[in-house]
């Protein structure tokens, strides 16, 4: 939860404090860093991480999931650029809502219902922040909505994907970095950033070279956190520092670089998509206690062999992030 704050905050200071205008060189720096301290981790604690060793079928399957983190992470970067913390950070939260959509339509799953409401809420609030937000800047909003789009699609493609190749979260990590890097480079070659890169005036300034080093470090920390938060405590403590990140990050970001307009209208709306996010926090919460529970029951039903289980397994992909998910065949734990 800290490295994701303070890697947004970081960000969004090179943009807006040093005005460095050009968002591919820092993605690509970050990858860069992030394949490094991959491929060491790699060498030196293979075993405890469970990196893979790389063959080449298995990264043509992989591809389209670092196509999507490719694009995700592109466009994250400049919208941030444009937008302001609070709106990038409430935008985002169409992700939700859009995996949603493509968990129904490629897998036929479906959601409880307050889960669906709760999700309806947090982009309601999402929408009208964003249509009464008086910085409205066309081009951070279109980037920022490629960045849920791609965003959604990396997830949904790491469940598919995952769940076919075998690998743990590690060794997706360890695919991802390689993979995403050819496509990171050439959109900084086809770009014109290296010149301007070259003329930057503070680009020799200690101060802006700290930012931009720890900025570009945090972004392997933030992946590598992630997996290992999940790893070792669960999907659902990994989501709920998620939440709790989100408001201080915006709180912080209202504050720090003068961006950010107060007016009502846009204030209610933004605590409006921040209370469904939080609720649909809470339901996963509830809907993972549930779930544990039934499953300790039929464990214990089975050692005692009073009752047989049937379509309760705790290491259901579709269970990942702590949802419990519908099926139109089977609605019954046990």
């Amino acid at each position: 939860g800290i490295v994701s704050i303070t890697i947004t905050l970081f960000n969004k200071a090179i943009f807006s404090y040093y005005s460095f205008q050009f968002p591919l060189t820092l993605f690509v720096t970050q990858m860069i860093l992030s394949l490094v301290f991959v491929n060491l981790l790699k060498v030196f604690s293979s075993e405890t991480f469970g990196f893979p060793a790389f063959h080449l079928s298995k990264a043509v399957r992989l591809l389209p999931m670092a196509i999507g983190w490719w694009i995700y992470g592109i466009s994250g970067v400049i919208a941030l650029k444009y937008l302001n913390v609070p709106m990038f950070s409430a935008i985002r939260r169409f992700t939700t809502i859009i995996v949603m959509f493509g968990e129904w339509r490629l897998r036929d799953r479906i959601p409880p219902r307050k889960q669906q409401i709760a999700v309806v809420v947090m982009t309601f609030g999402a929408a009208v922040a964003g249509l009464t937000d008086i910085t409205f800047n066309i081009l951070g909003y279109l980037w920022v909505l490629v960045c849920a789009l791609s965003t959604a699609m990396y997830l949904l493609f790491i469940d598919k994907l995952g769940r076919e190749s075998g690998l743990n979260d590690f060794g997706l990590l360890y695919y991802n970095n390689i993979l995403a890097l050819p496509f990171m480079v050439g959109s900084l070659l086809v770009s014109d950033e290296l010149e301007g890169v070259l003329r930057y005036k503070l680009l020799h300034d200690l101060y802006f070279q700290i930012f931009f080093t720890v900025s570009a470090a945090q972004a392997f920390l933030l992946n590598f956190f992630i997996f290992y938060c999940t790893r070792v405590n669960s999907p659902l403590v990994t989501s709920v520092a998620g939440t709790v990140k989100d408001l201080v990050t915006n709180l912080l970001g209202m504050g720090l670089f003068g961006d950010f307009p107060f007016r009502p209208l846009n204030m209610v709306a933004l605590a409006i998509s921040f209370f469904g996010s939080a609720w649909y926090t809470r339901l996963k919460y509830l809907a993972s206690v549930s779930v544990s529970s039934q499953v300790e029951i039929c464990r214990i039903a089975q050692l005692q062999e009073n009752s047989e289980c049937d379509g309760v397994e705790d290491s259901d992909p579709s269970n990942r992030n702590g949802d419990l998910m519908i099926d139109k065949d089977e609605d019954d734990h046990c």
